[in-house]
Formats: C-alpha cells, sequence, structure tokens
C-alpha cells in the first residue's frame, strides 16, 4: 500500500517540477533576450503584417491546404514590401519571421552575421528526404568540408573542354529546331539542354535527351523522376511545418530510382581503373569527388545538389532572358550585331566572350529582373540582431530571437529605384554602363555560401545566348502575354518561351 501512495504523490510532484523548470527556462531566455536587445539598441518592428489568427495560424493551415496559389506571387510581395517597408514583422504565438530587402539586412544575414544564422529546417527537411544531404542542406563545420571538396572540383576545369561540350548539345538543340521559320516553345529545350549537359559534365555521361537518335529510356525515365521529386520538394517547403503530414509514395518511388540511377555511375567511376572509359574525363566532377572520398552516398547527394543548382538555374535564366528577347527585337538585334562583330559566325572563344559588353548586359539585367533564386531564408541559429527594421524610422535595430526565420526577397530588392532607376520594373540592358550595385544586386547569392559555380554557369549562359543569336537572325514573340513566374526550385515562366525563330543564311 505504502508504495501505491508513494506512486500517487510521484507523479504530480514531477509534473510540478518539470513545470516550474520549463517557466524558469522561459523566464531566464526572455530576461537573456530583453538584456541583448537592451545592449544593441533594438526597438519594435517598424511594420507588422496583418494575421487573422495571432496565436495558433489556422488562416496559415487553411491557405496551405485550401486556398489556390497567387498567380503573381512575386509580384505581391513587392507591393507589400512599398506598403509595409523594407523589413516588417510577421509574429504569432507559435512563429516568428521577419521579411527583408534591404540590402544593409541581407547583407548582414548573408556575410556580417553569417554565424547567427543557418540554413531552415523547413527547408533541410524537404530538400534532405528527397536529395539526400548535400551542400544545399549542410551547416557548420559539414558545409564547409563540403564546400572546400567541391571547390576545386570547378576550379580546374578546362574551359576550352566545357565550350567543346556545350557546342555538341547545343547541335543537339538545333536538330530539334525545324529548318523553315518555326514557331516552338524554347523553354523545354533549354531544360533538356541544360540536362544533357550538366549530366555529361557531372558524371561523364549525358542523359541525352535531346537526342532522337535512340530511345535512351533509362535516362528519361531519370529526368522524368527528377522533376517528380524536385516538384515535392518545392511543395512540402510551401506547406512549412505542415510538411511532416505530407507523404507521396509516387515522389518516393521516383527518389529510390533516381538515387539508383546516380548510384550505378558512382560504381562505375570507383570500379573502373582505367579512365580513359570515361567521356570528357577533363570536365568530370565525379571523377573529381572521388579522388578526394570513396563514400559513395556523400558522392551521389553531391552530385544530385550541384545538378539541381546547374540544370535547373541556368535552364530557367535562359528561358527567362529569351522570354524578354523575344518581345523586344531591337535588344536582340543590337545584340547579335555586337556577337557577330566579335566572334563573326563560329562559335565563341572564352576570350571572345569576355568582349562581348552589351551581352553581358543582358545577362545581367535579366537575372535583376527575374532572379532565379528570388527568395530566400536563414533561420537564427542563437538570439541576434538585425541592423535595421526597428523603431517608427526603420533605422534601429530588430531582434531576431533563435530559430526565429529572416526570409529575404531579391526580386523586390533588384527592383529599388534609388538603386536602378525610376525603371527599375523594366528590361534596360544599357542601365548597366558603369552600374555599380553591390549587395543590392544577388543574383548567386552572397558572402561565404555565394555560389560557388558562378563563373561556370555564366560561361555557360553566355556561350549558348551567342550562339543562339548567331544561329537565329530574327526571333519573334508569338503573342503579347506578360511574364508570370512558374515557382519552383529556380524561377522561370510559367507559360513557356513561344517564339518565331528564323535562322541566319
Amino acid at each position: 500500500m505504502s508504495g501505491f501512495f508513494e506512486n500517487q504523490y510521484v507523479m504530480p510532484y514531477s509534473f510540478i517540477l518539470l513545470l516550474i523548470s520549463y517557466i524558469c527556462h522561459c523566464i531566464y531566455k526572455q530576461t537573456r533576450q530583453h538584456q541583448l536587445s537592451r545592449s544593441k539598441g533594438c526597438k519594435d518592428a517598424q511594420s507588422k503584417a496583418p494575421v487573422k489568427d495571432p496565436f495558433i495560424g489556422f488562416d496559415f493551415i487553411y491557405d496551405c491546404l485550401f486556398a489556390k496559389p497567387i498567380e503573381k506571387y512575386l509580384d505581391s510581395t513587392f507591393k507589400t514590401f512599398q506598403q509595409l517597408g523594407a523589413t516588417y514583422a510577421y509574429k504569432r504565438w507559435t512563429w516568428e519571421a521577419v521579411y527583408t530587402c534591404d540590402s544593409r539586412n541581407i547583407k548582414h544575414v548573408l556575410a556580417s552575421g553569417f554565424d547567427d544564422f543557418k540554413l531552415p529546417r523547413l527547408r533541410v527537411n524537404a530538400m534532405m528526404g528527397l536529395l539526400g544531404s548535400g551542400i544545399f542542406t549542410l551547416n557548420g563545420y559539414s558545409w564547409s568540408h563540403a564546400r572546400g571538396v567541391l571547390r576545386p572540383c570547378f576550379a580546374k576545369q578546362n574551359k576550352e573542354s566545357i565550350v567543346n561540350m556545350l557546342e555538341m548539345h547545343f547541335q543537339a538543340l538545333l536538330r530539334r529546331i525545324p529548318n523553315d521559320r518555326a514557331t516552338i516553345d524554347l523553354q523545354p529545350l533549354f531544360f533538356w539542354l541544360t540536362m544533357d549537359f550538366a549530366t555529361d559534365f557531372l558524371m561523364g555521361h549525358s542523359t541525352r535527351v535531346l537526342d532522337r537518335a535512340s530511345s535512351h529510356a533509362k535516362e528519361k525515365q531519370f529526368v522524368d523522376d527528377y522533376l517528380t521529386c524536385s516538384t515535392e520538394i518545392v511543395r512540402k517547403m510551401q506547406l512549412g511545418p505542415l510538411q511532416m503530414f505530407s507523404i507521396n509514395f509516387a515522389a518516393m518511388r521516383a527518389r529510390s530510382r533516381v538515387f539508383r540511377y546516380i548510384d550505378d555511375f558512382i560504381n562505375a567511376s570507383l570500379d573502373k581503373k582505367d579512365e580513359s572509359e570515361f567521356t570528357n574525363m577533363g570536365c568530370n566532377v565525379l571523377q573529381c569527388l572521388s579522388a578526394v572520398t570513396t563514400d559513395r552516398k556523400q558522392l551521389r547527394d553531391q552530385i544530385l545538389h550541384i545538378l539541381v543548382a546547374s540544370r535547373d538555374t541556368t535552364a530557367c535564366l535562359l528561358s527567362n532572358l529569351f522570354f524578354v528577347l523575344a518581345k523586344k527585337p531591337h535588344i536582340y538585334d543590337k545584340l547579335r550585331r555586337e556577337v557577330i562583330s566579335i566572334a563573326g559566325v563560329e562559335p565563341a572563344t572564352d576570350n571572345q566572350l569576355n568582349n562581348m559588353e552589351y551581352l553581358k548586359w543582358c545577362v545581367q539585367e535579366s537575372l535583376r529582373l527575374h532572379p532565379v533564386i528570388p527568395t530566400n531564408a536563414r533561420e537564427a541559429s542563437k538570439d541576434t540582431v538585425l541592423p535595421y527594421g526597428g523603431g517608427e524610422d526603420g533605422n534601429s535595430p530588430l531582434l531576431i530571437k533563435k530559430g526565429s526565420l529572416v526570409m529575404y526577397n531579391i526580386y523586390a530588392m533588384h527592383r529599388d529605384a534609388r538603386i536602378f532607376g525610376p525603371d527599375s520594373e523594366e528590361f534596360v540592358p544599357e542601365r548597366w554602363n558603369g552600374l555599380r550595385p553591390g549587395w543590392n544586386y544577388l543574383p548567386f547569392n552572397g558572402g561565404p555560401r555565394i555560389c560557388i559555380g558562378q563563373k561556370f554557369a555564366l560561361l555557360e549562359t553566355y556561350y549558348l545566348v551567342s550562339r543562339m543569336v548567331q544561329t537565329f537572325e530574327t526571333m519573334s514573340a508569338v503573342d503579347d502575354s506578360e511574364w508570370i513566374e512558374l515557382y519552383a526550385l529556380a524561377t522561370t515562366c510559367k507559360d513557356g518561351v513561344k517564339v518565331g525563330l528564323t535562322r541566319a543564311n
């Protein structure tokens, strides 16, 4: 009996002790946050986004499950910043976030305050489940080590070999376009082209989905499965904290096939002693990585993550750029005249591409107006501050609690009229003549996590754009539709790039 009564009293006392411990922890945490806020001169956010349910967030749950996606979401975010200011808070009892398009805050998050922030858990969980643990899901030492391993793989690449490989895949693209005055959607061709090139560059074996000579059923299945995984990642990220309740068996099966496809080439790469059996070995990232590590899971995950960056972002950039060029024949003609004057009708060399100033301006303007990664986020790894966004004038620091998100908006920042002029929502390549926007222009992120492949991506883009304008004398849009984003891992045109093409004689 005594044991029974002892157990009766132990349980309530244990609960009370846990409750007291939790209350003490909360008091301690709030005291620390108050001290930090006071020492840094923090003030309440200048603006706060209105929320219907400031406690649990039933409105957020409803929007995730039932509301139709906003068609022009990026424009809506830009208008919100115009209404609420460059930095505003979004607070609920269960969740806090700060939204900013202020370049000073973005610089702090990505560079000067880098150690105070990490990749958000929601993004990491969404990507890891389908692409494994690679450079875009790692934090801290693991990320630093992975970046250190990957950087030499890009630095050692032979530009001449890359250009030759690009030309081979570009010719495959041309064979998909009829010779007569054709009307065609360039967007799927660009995505196939960049997939063919990226897999060739990364693994020494191209998917060759542009090639009609044979079926390539296995490769096409890989491309379809890869797209299924990419789409599911975006859906999970949109669900936010509700993603844990989402199970997609089709995506899981696709992931297994993607893993097997990549594993086959990793096994061949590690098992073959005669490296001459692999094509284009000077440009094979897998071979470079396998010289550093033989961990096959690590190799697979890193290859998949680099594939996301090298395939999706370049295809989206090309699609966004040619969507605009087709609607602005005077810019297309000026660009073509520059390319022809420097390289003639032969494929341009790396040195010739470097001399094409207007080509660079067109690419920069596309990345400004339609950044392929228009929004991004970081999670505070400890209690910290943003330098701006607090107080009535927004010029005071703002307290960011551990676990809170900072959502930074590149799309809105790139439309700052103070930096880019009153016509900042127009496509004007000439604005880049002498323009040095610094941290107000971030097409490839910034700080320690700046894209390690940006030079490679720009070389690929410059080359393919130059070859397109060399090959086609005119390019015209088939309708007057405006650019509307297709929001995915990288952002491109929702309705494709439907154009009329006339080949040069």
